[in-house]
């Protein structure tokens, strides 16, 4: 009896055919939305000279042996660490998303993730050919779908949503992320575009970690709870840390940020240090952790942020001074012998000291320029319209405009 494979079936072919359909259809759906942010196409499109013969007998005369000539840029704005970025981003989150919220067979879902994740590839080098993408795009576009798919899970989490309804979420959620770090990067310089995903991390860890520390710990709608902090601190973080950077009466760099980032985490050492001599439950543990780090926060602002303006090079490696730092102190607490058994308040407070001497001692060999001055966030005043207004004239006066 010849059994037919099941591979070769007109309903498997179907299938894989339709979810192929699907895919493409997402695919150019993503790249619609993605390239609707950015308006008309930002290229010049000023035509060459033209290249008479005479033109070139007299440079082969003037100059016999002439150098060759770099070689042409792949096109007018093409960046590649972008395409690069976002095919990556491809590969690991539209691509899984798409396939599974339009397959319904392993082989559909195959094809879908495979043509997805090429035309990701595709897409974002066609959009960064024709649209500009500047720094902050770029630095948004790459971290905000990532954000943008956690909390779609989230939120399907929150929802008791199947499957494919949260893959739905995680797409919608990615793809709306790249829209909008596609959207409003054009208006921000780089401080602001890491500062709106700093804030966004802080207050969605900040979120987590308050409600544990309130007592939501178990499952069920308590648990959906928590998540809902979480969720809401992300999602109210992005905004605010860039209000942070754009209304601070001196800069804030990228690097201000990460190191900031250096002297929260040894805020947090030191909240645990503080609860090391014993047993302590999941709620006591948020709540150093939470408030350790927020401290620390403060304390980088202070001493760090309002006094210099980092490099991302600098606050990077301020950051690994105190990872350093606290391998070290733990190492110390080791060859003590007070690690043996657990987390004692000498380990503890030798690996938050060796982070804390880290960070100083980064800091010190990195010698950050001071910090660029003064400002009123982007407050710009106009005094004609402030004239127009004291003469009593009739009319609407502009006084001055903020930009968040």
């Amino acid at each position: 009896m010849i059994r037919q494979h099941e591979s070769l079936t007109p309903r498997r072919v179907f299938a894989a055919l339709r979810a192929v359909l699907g895919a493409a259809f997402a695919t150019t759906l993503c790249a619609a939305l993605v390239a609707l942010p950015t308006g008309a196409r930002a290229q010049d499109a000023t035509p060459r000279p033209r290249l008479e013969l005479a033109d070139s007998a007299a440079r082969n005369n003037s100059n016999p042996r002439p150098t060759p000539a770099a070689a042409p840029a792949i096109a007018a704005g093409f960046r590649g660490d972008f395409v690069r970025n976002q095919a990556v981003l491809g590969a690991a989150i539209y691509a899984p998303a798409i396939a599974t919220v339009v397959a319904r067979n392993d082989i559909a879902w195959g094809v879908s993730y495979l043509f997805v994740t090429g035309g990701s590839y595709v897409a974002a080098a066609e959009f960064s050919r024709q649209m500009k993408v500047t720094d902050p795009m770029q630095q948004l576009a790459t971290h905000l779908p990532i954000r943008g798919a956690i909390a779609g899970a989230l939120l399907s989490e929150i929802g008791g949503a199947d499957r494919h309804l949260a893959a739905t979420a995680m797409l919608v959620g990615s793809v709306g992320g790249t829209a909008a770090a596609l959207w409003r990067g054009r208006t921000m310089d780089s401080g602001e575009a890491a500062a709106t995903i700093f804030g966004s991390d802080i207050l969605g860890l900040a979120g987590y970690g308050i409600a544990t520390a309130s007592g939501v710990t178990e499952g069920g709608v308590r648990n959906r709870t928590r998540l809902t902090a979480t969720l809401a601190g992300m999602v109210v973080g992005a905004p605010l840390g860039q209000a942070y950077v754009a209304l601070a009466p001196y800069n804030v760099s990228a690097g201000d940020l990460t190191a900031m980032t250096a002297s929260a985490g040894v805020g947090m050492l030191a909240g645990l240090t503080a609860i090391a001599n014993g047993d302590h439950s999941e709620r006591q543990t948020a709540l150093a952790l939470s408030a350790g780090g927020l401290l620390g926060l403060v304390a980088g602002d202070f001493l760090l942020a309002r006094r210099y303006d980092h490099s991302m090079e600098q606050g990077r490696w301020i950051a690994a001074g105190g990872i350093a730092g606290g391998l070290m102190g733990a190492g110390v607490a080791l060859l003590t012998g007070s690690a043996e058994s657990r987390w004692t308040p000498l380990t503890a407070g030798l690996t938050t000291v060796g982070a804390a001497a880290g960070v100083a001692l980064a800091q010190r060999y990195a010698a950050p320029s001071a910090d660029a001055g003064l400002r009123v966030g982007s407050l710009k005043l106009n005094p004609i319209g402030f004239v127009a207004a004291a003469s009593g004239a009739r009319g609407s006066y502009t006084l001055g405009s903020i930009r968040f």
